[in-house]
Order: structure tokens, then sequence, then C-alpha cells
């Protein structure tokens, strides 16, 4: 978790986590960001989040690489309408390489190569949401525990 200690987000509340902007662990976002990083804030949390500000064109993700546990990468629009997106991404996914220029998020499922996403041009800020389910919160899975077993509590239609 390199880079992770520069967090110091505050628990105000039982279950009530005040994030605090750090300096990115990915040198090429330049602007503070916010996470939640599930176990280190809350012991019994498995749901880490990170939000940065994207401005300018940069390479996140590299190299290309997998987590033992499924992830999502949301791009969205930032301002007063989160469906509009004034951008232009490419991700690799797999053997693909996705071009985006619409608010959307990926789902990354686990062990399935990805990165780098490339933000090729932007003409307005957007939000770079990275959410994963993991007891550790890095973002490289050298120092992963094994993915948490998860309860789905929805029911099926009939």
């Amino acid at each position: 978790m390199s880079g992770m200690e520069n967090l110091k987000n505050v628990l105000r509340e039982p279950n009530v986590v005040e994030l605090k902007p750090w300096k990115s662990i990915h040198e090429e976002i330049k602007e503070p960001m916010v996470t939640g990083l599930g176990p280190i804030d809350i012991p019994e949390s498995v749901l880490a989040m990170g939000f940065a500000r994207i401005t300018e064109p940069v390479s996140l993700g590299n190299p290309t690489h997998k987590h033992p546990f499924d992830q999502w990468i949301y791009i969205i629009g930032e301002g007063e309408n989160f469906a509009e997106l004034d951008a232009d991404l490419e991700m690799t996914l797999g053997d693909e390489i996705i071009k985006i220029n619409y608010p959307c998020y990926i789902f990354i499922p686990k062990n399935v190569m990805h990165c780098p996403l490339e933000v090729k041009r932007v003409g307005k800020p957007f939000l770079f949401i990275d959410a994963r389910i993991t007891e550790e919160a890095s973002v490289r899975p050298a120092t992963i525990k094994k993915s948490p077993q998860i309860k789905y509590i929805a029911k099926k239609k009939e």
C-alpha cells in the first residue's frame, strides 16, 4: 500500500468517515483526490473507492495488470450534469481497446487484464471513480488477501 500512508481520513461517528484530500499514488493525477479505503477507515468495511478530478490528458493504471477481485471504473461529467462528458478515452480490457466519449462505468471482472486507461482529450474536467470490494485497499495485487464472499440480498423477480 505504498503511498497510502498519506491518507488521513477521520472517523467522525460510528460508520461515518470524513474524507480528507490527499495526493494520489498515481503520479499522473495532479489534483488532490479523496478515497475511502474500506478496512483502513472502518475494519468491517470492504468497499474501497477513490475519486479523482481529471483535467488534462493522462495515462492511468500502467502497466496492464489484473486483480483477484472485481473492479468498477466510473467516468462521469462534473458540474450541473453528470450525464455530459466532454472527453475522449480508451480503455484496454482483456484483448480489446474500448473507445469512450460518454459517461459510463466499466466493469472489470476479477483476473481480467486491464489498463491503461488513456485519456486522450479533455474538453471539460470529469470525475474518475475507482471502486472495488476487497479486504485490502491496494490497487495492485501484491498485498491482496483473498476477496471476501459477498452475500446478495436482492430477491429474484418471480
